[in-house]
């Protein structure tokens, strides 16, 4: 997943921290949470695109599920971090892609998933109207994402704090969605909403599922 030179940068230089600092900001049982919901989205015979894998956290538990997972990423640095991680799939594929424009042909992909990927995209749309062309008709998308929606005041600033511990001021189009604004980019896209739901544990992640 290609971004600017300054947000490329920004995730790059964090490959080999980025799961440590990633619980510690989140919290273990909302990343549990987040895996279990996951794992009940996908088919045996599901060819599975993900955008922005990061360092394939969530890229073991679609190749678990899945017919076959093409994980895609645009920093090198993560590159290397998740074919490491996903060595030991025989059904997963590790390459760079640009997710507001892929190489890959029209309506090919089961299920195209991003996970904490659209709060740091600066055209989320835009992404998802690429994600739309390459599914094929009836096939599915999945999103999940970090947020302090629905959060007391003091568990967002506590959230905020870890964050900047761990990964220092975020780039400028970070931002936190809620279950209403997937929805509507969605919708803008073109696709139609099957489930959302906002899953609470130390922090909240939005989880939903579209279809073409």
């Amino acid at each position: 997943m290609r971004r600017n030179k300054q947000e490329h940068t920004y995730w790059a230089v964090r490959a080999r921290t980025y799961d440590a600092a990633t619980g510690y900001v989140i919290g273990e049982e909302t990343q549990r949470e987040t895996i279990k919901w996951l794992s009940r989205q996908f088919q045996q015979t599901d060819q599975v695109l993900e955008l922005g894998y990061g360092t394939g956290r969530f890229s073991e538990v679609v190749a678990k599920h899945a017919g076959h997972l093409t994980a895609t990423e645009g920093a090198v640095e993560m590159l290397d971090v998740a074919k490491r991680r996903l060595g030991p799939f025989t059904n997963t594929t590790v390459q760079l892609e640009d997710c507001y424009h892929t190489s890959f042909a029209d309506g090919i992909f089961d299920v195209v998933f991003l996970g904490n990927v659209i709060h740091i995209l600066g055209s989320p749309i835009k992404a998802l109207i690429e994600s739309r062309r390459i599914l094929k008709p009836g096939g599915s998308i999945l999103l999940v994402d970090s947020t302090t929606y629905g959060m007391t005041l003091w568990r967002k600033l506590s959230m905020g704090l870890r964050y900047l511990r761990k990964f220092g001021l975020p780039p400028k189009d970070n931002r936190f969605v809620s279950p209403d604004d997937v929805t509507r980019w969605l919708e803008t896209a073109g696709f139609r909403l099957e489930a959302s739901r906002l899953a609470q544990k130390e922090t909240n992640v939005v989880c939903v599922r579209g279809r073409r």
